[in-house]
């Protein structure tokens, strides 16, 4: 499929789904620890979840690399939603979450994001070039964080009054619209020109680079969903109350994706990239301090500085794939199916950043706090310096 014919119909529909998606992610995201802790009042099953859950993220981007080759994206957008009507149905018809099927839950949720983002990401790069890319990026963003901003507010809200129970109803009716909107993304099918062993392994030095940024970004990621969701939930202890302030940093959040997406430039990528860098580094040191109150301070500024690391990374990271895919093209393999290699790749860096995580969540919050806290901290502490500086290299 040639992006210069494609449809401004099938364009609309592919942020449209994304939207809906979004929407989607956004309240899992926040509320489904927060349930899984209602449920048991237990960190270890949260960390199972979400260990199974980034696991699966990779395994299906695997997945939807072969259903790409087959069937073309619509395919992966199609499959992912059936996924999560499977995770939300279920929780809507018994309401409950057994610790056997933990694991299960995990998969489900997981292989949704997975499947969505694969075929997601491979049409933005299709599209992208090197006018557009920026704002591309930064147009996704925006849509993100559209749905960040909006959904804690309000899901937060009916939850308070109405309960999960009904909450997985509409996110249930939520997916059927997501379904059909999918039917009508652009097709692309990426046919060949990938290795599947560079789905795991680094082709060359700038994929290692952007593998250790990825991984980086990965763990940050993780950890500011635990600030924003169960961490905060703990101090507020209401989920309208953590709806209303996720509202605050989702607002502060969309205007920096906005901003940073809309004035990005090849000259001001660095200094946009050590701005973000030291304010998230000082941010998160101050978490070291025993005083609960500072995941609210942590949250406002990571909600500024988190799109100025992330906005100018992820348009390095796609500016690097397509070089490479381009020069694969010049060697007659198929950019397409290139690109999706690369995608894989990243997707197995972040995930690998994120097991580390959740690992740590696993092994260590059970047993008390402070170890495992304190490591945390200072992990998070290293992350905005370990993207900053494996994503400032330029393309040779």
């Amino acid at each position: 499929m040639d992006p210069k014919k494609s449809s401004s119909p099938a364009i609309t529909a592919l942020f449209l789904v994304q939207l809906v998606f979004s929407i989607i992610f956004a309240f899992a995201n926040l509320f489904m620890n927060i349930y899984l802790w209602s449920r048991g009042k237990s960190f270890w099953q949260i960390g199972v979840f979400n260990l199974f859950s980034v696991q699966a993220i990779f395994f299906s981007s695997l997945c939807g690399a072969y259903a790409l080759k087959r069937w073309g994206t619509r395919s992966t957008f199609l499959l992912s939603s059936l996924l999560a009507l499977g995770l939300f149905g279920y929780l809507f018809v018994f309401n409950v979450a057994k610790p056997s099927l933990i694991p299960t839950l995990g998969l489900l949720y997981g292989g949704y994001i997975g499947l969505f983002y694969i075929g997601f990401n491979l049409q933005i790069l299709w599209l992208s070039n090197d006018k557009n890319r920026s704002l591309l990026v930064g147009l996704e963003s925006a849509f993100a964080t559209l749905a960040q901003l909006l959904t804690p507010l309000l899901a937060g809200y009916f939850i308070a009054a109405r309960g999960y129970r009904d909450s997985f109803m509409l996110i249930i009716g939520l997916l059927i619209l997501q379904l059909l909107i999918s039917s009508r993304v652009p097709r692309i099918r990426a046919t060949g020109g990938y290795r599947k062993r560079y789905f795991f392994l680094a082709e060359n030095e700038t994929m290692a680079r952007l593998g250790f940024s990825s991984a980086a970004y990965g763990f940050l990621a993780a950890f500011i969903q635990m600030s924003y969701g169960l961490f905060f939930y703990f101090l507020v202890q209401n989920e309208w109350r953590l709806g209303i302030w996720n509202f605050v940093f989702g607002g502060v959040s969309a205007t920096m994706f906005w901003l940073v997406g809309k004035q990005l430039k090849q000259t001001n990528r660095e200094i946009l990239l050590s701005m973000g860098m030291l304010m998230a580094t000082i941010v998160t040191l101050s978490l070291l301090l025993p005083v609960p109150q500072l995941f609210i301070l942590f949250n406002l500024v990571i909600s500024v500085s988190l799109p100025m690391i992330w906005v100018p990374a992820k348009s390095s990271h796609y500016t690097q794939m397509i070089e490479i895919a381009n020069q694969s093209n010049k060697q007659q393999t198929s950019r397409l199916g290139k690109m999706m290699q690369l995608l894989v790749f990243r997707e197995f860096s972040i995930s690998l950043g994120r097991i580390v995580f959740f690992m740590l969540i696993v092994i260590g919050f059970d047993f008390g706090l402070s170890v495992s806290y304190y490591a945390m901290i200072l992990l998070a502490c290293l992350m905005p310096f370990t993207i900053r500086l494996f994503a400032a290299e330029k393309i040779k």
